[in-house]
């Protein structure tokens, strides 16, 4: 198969398994369609993963009435990102509770994965600012039937959206104008300095509004307590962004990016304080991942505009390592709310007791998601750490108390959802454990953080210099030089 017919199969088919479930048809029936869309999805993915590398971009469609032929491809990064995505919507359609997961919430979660992936795949600037415009939509289409309550994320969607359909609208003119079909060659080059620092502004204000970066937060809590729309869903929204930083924003805009990364920086480990303090004090479980949420995005802004040579690999590393984590204890609280209909901290739940499972799951995914040893979370947080603060101390000097508070958090939620004592008698109780489908795709997920902890070398882009963090031992022998007390 040529890669052209590939990529395109690869982005069209949750669009076509999108296109199916709009037509009412009964929930098992809906989920069944989505379930197989997602995992034709996973094995294309897999296959554009095999062939990276291998192949130049090939020419994709061609546009005549406007004299520019777009062109499809993946890079290193682009092609981890493909699989994981798709990983992600199948684990979310398959673990997510039946209640939650309507025929509008399956749709919704496809089209998003087909905007991702076209995303990822697009070789040329107006084509990737139009998927990126599109992946909103399903959350724009949703909220769109809701009502007072969801005006903080219309707000901050549409502080999202308008500057990102400006930045494409001049590219995408200037780009039909000079009949340039890859702007970020010869296109931009030629633009005044104005309107080179206008449109990397208007990138950047979508970027934060994306990465729900403070100022432009309050949305995330608000539909992660109320909202249908999973991490997963969050999370292509997240990659999107940093691969938008890193591929697009970096290289087209080298001197406007100077100008603006230490403020970026300097506003990222803000924002990862920030997060960690409103996490830990939170007492419904959906908001804390909402904070949490909020102070790893910080983190990541801070890891790519702040670090080097090992802080773009240390921060891409980590945006893979939140997808799975992430992803995991969000299914397990949506679990734990379909069992005991609530997800406040009660410390009289006690449910290690009745939901074993549940709490072992919990219990790994939080470790990951706080960088144990072995995980590929620790890989990723030394390494963002170390290059962003070997080149900025000060500026990233929030970024250690940052992780301390969510470890803390992450600790505290355990301790209190579970491990407290039990109810009375007469107080209804859970009883019933993970069901085999969560139970398999969560311990999958946790299955590839481990894995991923051991062989990192090979996710990160750019690569991981030879030899570093390639054995458990290293992992372990790294975290004690960390803790010793002589380093502390």
């Amino acid at each position: 198969m040529s890669p052209t017919l590939l990529l395109t199969l690869l982005v069209s088919l949750p669009l076509v398994g999108a296109l199916f479930l709009t037509v009412p048809r009964q929930h098992t029936l809906a989920r069944i369609t989505a379930t197989g869309t997602a995992a034709l999805t996973l094995g294309l993915a897999i296959a554009a993963l095999l062939n990276a590398g291998s192949e130049t971009p090939a020419s994709g469609v061609t546009a005549p009435w406007l004299g520019v032929t777009w062109h499809l491809g993946v890079d290193d990064a682009g092609a981890l990102a493909l699989p994981l995505t798709a990983l992600l919507t199948l684990v979310t359609i398959v673990a997510s509770p039946r209640h939650s997961s309507g025929q509008r919430f399956l749709t919704a979660l496809l089209v998003t994965e087909s905007a991702t992936l076209g995303f990822f795949c697009a070789r040329d600037l107006p084509l990737r600012l139009g998927f990126f415009l599109a992946m909103a939509a399903p959350l724009a289409a949703q909220l769109a039937r809701e009502g007072r309550a969801w005006r903080p994320v219309r707000a901050y969607l549409l502080a999202g959206t308008l500057p990102l359909m400006l930045a494409v609208a001049l590219v995408g003119l200037l780009s039909w104008h000079t009949g340039v079909a890859t702007p970020r060659d010869s296109l931009v080059r030629d633009l005044p300095h104005g309107w080179r620092m206008g449109l990397c502004t208007l990138l950047l204000v979508s970027v934060c509004a994306r990465l729900a970066v403070v100022p432009f937060h309050s949305w995330l809590p608000v539909l992660m307590t109320r909202g249908p729309l999973c991490v997963g869903v969050l999370w292509m929204n997240l990659a999107a962004s940093l691969q938008l930083l890193t591929q697009v924003i970096r290289p087209l805009l080298p001197e406007e990016w100077a100008t603006v990364a230490p403020a970026l920086g300097s506003l990222g480990a803000g924002a990862a304080l920030y997060g960690a303090l409103l996490a830990l004090v939170q007492t419904d479980l959906r908001r804390m991942l909402a904070f949490l949420l909020v102070s790893q995005s910080g983190l990541l802004l801070a890891g790519v505009t702040l670090g080097g040579p090992t802080g773009l690999p240390g921060a891409w590393l980590q945006c893979l390592s939140m997808g799975l984590t992430f992803t995991g204890l969000e299914l397990v609280v949506r679990a734990i709310e379909a069992r005991t209909g609530t997800t406040n901290l009660d410390p009289r739940s006690g449910l290690t007791v009745r939901a074993p499972r549940m709490a072992t799951v919990f219990l790994l995914l939080g470790l990951a998601a706080l960088g144990f040893p072995g995980t590929l979370g620790f890989v990723s947080e030394d390494l963002l750490l170390r290059d962003t603060l070997g080149a900025h101390p000060l500026l990233a000097l929030p970024l250690l108390p940052a992780l301390a508070l969510n470890a803390i958090t992450l600790l505290r939620a355990f301790q209190r959802a579970f491990l407290g004592p039990r109810r009375v008698p007469s107080t209804p109780a859970c009883t019933e454990d993970l069901l085999p489908r969560e139970r398999w795709t969560m311990l999958t997920l946790v299955a590839l953080l481990c894995v991923s902890g051991l062989w990192p070398s090979v996710l990160a882009h750019p690569p991981i210099a030879p030899g570093r963090y390639s054995s458990l031992s290293a992992s372990f022998h790294s975290w004690g030089l960390r803790t010793a007390p002589g380093n502390r």
